[in-house]
């Protein structure tokens, strides 16, 4: 059997792509995975709201999410989800900029009838942001042609324009570094300058685990980052939180490089295997839900800490969760391995 050293390259190349032919046996995602039911129930909520134009509606369960602070079962924030509901709406189409857009009317009457609202801003500039990925998709830059990457740029750069428009009204919410940190990565700001928005954002808003994971992003590998680039990003990020919170931060943002890297974040060595085991620990003791095991039990496969795998492993008591493990194989030769007599 394959160790999971072997397996991280490949690993790594499935979370960005799709999953390695490392094995014949495929999984689909857990179609009943509580934390998918939860994210799936907010999409289509918000979906329903804005369709039948229940502007106050839409207001109202943003209002509930950011007073509230509610999280998924694996500590995600809703109202992080919510825009993001929003944005994924306006990646089905492509309608360039001045042309008719019915979705967009919507949106632009929400505007009018709650002019004051943060929430309503933050939906104009997520929706710009959705409609621009319409055309950038999720693919490498050399894939994407000419006509396409001018409509994605202008589209990116409008939301952004709209953002600090809005700022003074709208930086009361998360939503807004986080939009605006997507916008700043999208159109490849000076580093400098997006790690300003970043530290302004933790600092108002130390709770919202959103930012730092876009800075992240930023400075990984895929994107012309480094390794050290992340890890220097993170131990800043850190310093923004309580020390108690410091370990549960550092796994979440090395959690949300996880497709970000040609080869596995571990086999660089620069991940503090130690703080983020903690953080694992953290982060489960707040929020012991399947949907965490099944990842915190790959990232400890892949870093080579059998016990933690097999501690977590034998803590996981639902199905296999696609988008954690990405091939059938992968779970099952982590799960052997971590049985071995060492």
């Amino acid at each position: 059997m394959r160790s999971p050293a072997s397996l991280m390259l490949c690993l790594s190349i499935a979370l960005v792509t799709l999953p390695c032919a490392i094995g014949t046996a495929q999984a689909g995602p857990s179609i009943d995975s509580p934390e998918y039911a939860e994210r799936n129930g907010i999409q289509l909520q918000v979906e329903a709201l804005l369709g039948k134009e229940d502007f106050a509606g839409l207001e109202a369960l943003a209002n509930k999410y950011r007073r509230t602070g509610e999280t998924t079962t694996s500590g995600t924030l809703k109202l992080t989800h919510f825009y993001e509901a929003l944005s994924a709406l306006y990646e089905a189409d492509r309608i360039p900029l001045g042309q008719d857009d019915p979705m967009r009317d919507r949106i632009t009457r929400w505007v009018k009838k709650y002019p004051r609202s943060a929430t309503s801003h933050l939906a104009m500039a997520a929706s710009m942001l959705g409609r621009g990925m319409a055309y950038r998709g999720y693919g490498y830059s050399n894939s994407i042609s000419a006509e396409d990457s001018a409509h994605f740029h202008a589209y990116t750069e409008a939301a952004s324009k709209y953002l600090a428009e809005h700022k003074k009204q709208c930086a009361s919410d998360a939503g807004w570094y986080e939009l605006a940190s997507s916008a700043a990565v999208r159109l490849i700001w000076e580093a400098t300058d997006l790690m300003a928005l970043v530290d302004e954002g933790m600092a108002k808003h130390p709770g919202n685990t959103m930012i730092p994971f876009v800075a992240a992003q930023y400075f990984s590998p895929k994107w012309g980052g480094t390794p050290y680039a992340v890890e220097s990003m993170a131990r800043r990020a850190l310093e923004t939180v309580p020390e108690r919170d410091r370990p549960a931060l550092y796994a979440r943002i090395y959690w949300s490089t996880a497709g970000s890297y040609y080869s596995s974040p571990f086999a660089e060595k620069q991940v503090d295997w130690p703080l983020m085991s903690q953080g694992i620990d953290d982060v489960l003791a707040r929020y012991p839900s399947d949907w965490n095991l099944q990842n915190f039990a790959y990232f400890a496969c892949q870093a080579g800490d059998k016990a933690k795998t097999r501690a977590l492993m034998d803590r996981i008591t639902r199905p296999m969760e696609f988008h954690a493990w990405w091939d059938g194989d992968v779970y099952e030769q982590c799960r052997r391995w971590s049985r071995e007599d060492s």
